[in-house]
């Protein structure tokens, strides 16, 4: 009634109060900028604006309002932070990018000449393709460690480039020659720190680390020492090599069910002797150790999520096996080359040509444990059961501490019918490994199996409560299907029956149910 009656500064005085009362109510906060826009009291506002985001700082409404606040006073940093927020928190939502590309121009990229710290600058290098459902995420995380951000384009069709640029990246286009070490190079070529740090469009590093990550670049000032940085390859996928389950210290940064690990260099000085070598699963440490410059671990991890987007996956695995095989022809034997490509295969699902290429490096490196396990692995993918038995068991020979080597020897017992072996098996491993999520299902599957019904249940229940729980009839499914093709139809049937019994049962599940009960029928039927 006071705005009605052009009071307007009471009015503004009482729709202010209605909002610091109630900051998320929509008739509250609308009526309250309206009436700020309406007096220009952008200044006023900003301050109970800020107050409530502290209060509630995953609020979109209350963020974009902010922002206009920021703008209207051309406080364009403020603006700028406030958006880049918005966009890892809430996407690059239609509207945003224009607003921030436009605040942008007026304070130019991040600028390596204006940061203070000489000596210990960072460049973050990156080379990316139509990334905009990952990169504000990425270039967020990194931001708040680096002081220039170098962006490669290699033909994005997406916003790619425009994200970066609203971050304020330096951003340069690359003509695509399928050589993945020569667009790192061109973009360290661009930087102008004196550290030089990688990250991939889909990768972060993580806000806990920030500290860490600092103190680490300013004492070792020198340029004598590079940081090899291990990525945590988040994954569903509990039963591959090197698989670790997520402990929660990392709680905001985790996906999946957990990670595999990679090494690699990843921080090292922005030298012009130091470049990327290898088109396919680039590295600059053969590079490094030529010319003398020491790699030391650091205990920063780096989070990876592009194992988790199955499509994405296989399209730039498929790009990478391709280009990994031509330019192998190349290259001849290079260890480092066919065991990056021999996890590609598998990754694909290219079972028999990850096992030709894992023979192929164990020419070039015999007994080499790992080689062992994922030729099993390809082994019982694609039912070969005796034969992935054969290279579990020489596996567990030649490191008798690898839990995968263990996990294919009681896996492969259960496929060719002795789930009591298998029981043996995996109760031994999970007295090591308790956390091994795998190894727990194929547990609970083998007592199913070899009629434990308690502890299958039991088995069943535990998983249930697992980052796996929700996947279970999916597995159940999958092991069952098999057995079944197995001809081991009596533990598919018991396995089946155990999934619906504790409540983890799709339709596929009770559709291979049906079908093994008719075929357990016609078996009986068959004349002696």
């Amino acid at each position: 009634m006071k705005w009605e009656s052009f009071q307007y500064e009471e009015a503004l005085d009482l729709f202010e109060k209605g909002f610091i009362l109630a900051p998320t109510a929509t008739h509250a906060v609308l009526a309250y900028h309206t009436a700020v826009a309406a007096q220009k009291a952008f200044a006023r506002a900003a301050g109970n604006f800020q107050k409530a985001m502290a209060l509630h700082p995953h609020n979109k409404r209350l963020s974009y309002l902010l922002i206009d606040l920021f703008i209207n006073l051309s406080n364009y940093d403020e603006a700028m932070q406030e958006i880049e927020t918005a966009m890892v928190a809430y996407g690059v939502e239609e509207g945003i990018l224009p607003a921030a590309l436009k605040i942008r121009n007026h304070l130019g990229p991040l600028d390596i000449e204006a940061c203070y710290e000489k000596g210990s600058t960072v460049s973050l290098c990156m080379i990316v393709k139509n990334e905009a459902q990952h990169l504000a995420a990425c270039l967020g995380s990194a931001k708040p460690v680096v002081d220039e951000m170098i962006v490669v384009d290699t033909g994005s069709t997406d916003k790619t480039k425009d994200i970066a640029r609203a971050f304020g990246a330096k951003v340069y286009d690359f003509n695509w020659v399928e050589d993945f070490a020569e667009a790192r190079n061109f973009s360290i070529s661009k930087s102008h720190g004196d550290w030089v740090f990688i990250l991939d469009a889909d990768e972060v590093i993580s806000p806990l680390d920030y500290d860490r990550f600092r103190a680490l670049v300013r004492k070792a000032i020198n340029g004598a020492v590079a940081y090899s940085i291990e990525t945590r390859n988040y994954t569903f996928l509990a039963n591959m090599v090197g698989w670790t389950a997520n402990n929660g210290h990392y709680r905001d940064e985790e996906a999946g069910t957990g990670w595999i690990p990679s090494i690699k260099v990843r921080l090292f000085p922005n030298r012009k002797d130091v470049r990327f070598v290898y088109p396919v699963h680039e590295m600059v440490d053969p590079c490094l150790k030529r010319i003398g410059i020491r790699i030391e671990a650091c205990d920063i991890p780096i989070h990876h999520y592009g194992k988790l987007n199955p499509e994405k996956l296989d399209n730039k695995g498929e790009t990478y096996f391709q280009i990994g095989i031509k330019k192998l022809d190349e290259m001849g034997d290079n260890i480092v080359a066919l065991r990056e490509l021999a996890i590609q295969a598998g990754n694909l699902e290219k079972w028999t040509e990850a096992i030709r290429l894992w023979q192929r490096f164990l020419h070039c490196k015999p007994n080499f444990p790992e080689a062992f396990v994922n030729i099993g692995t390809a082994c019982w993918q694609l039912g070969k059961y005796e034969e992935a038995l054969t290279w579990a068991a020489k596996a567990v020979v030649l490191q008798p501490g690898l839990k995968e080597a263990h996990f294919n020897v009681g896996i492969n017992h259960l496929y060719l019918g002795d789930a009591s072996q298998a029981v043996a098996v995996l109760e031994k491993l999970l007295e090591q490994h308790p956390n091994y999520l795998a190894a727990r299902f194929m547990l609970t599957a083998a007592h199913g199996c070899a009629g434990n019904k308690r502890a299958a249940l039991a088995g069943c229940r535990h998983i249930q409560q697992t980052d796996i729980g929700p996947v279970l009839a999916v597995s159940f499914y999958d092991v069952a299907n098999r057995l079944a093709a197995a001809d081991a139809i009596g533990y598919a049937v018991a396995l089946l029956e155990t999934a619906i019994e504790c409540q983890s049962a799709n339709e596929d599940i009770r559709k291979l149910l049906s079908h093994c009960l008719q075929k357990m029928g016609e078996s009986s039927q068959v004349p002696g």
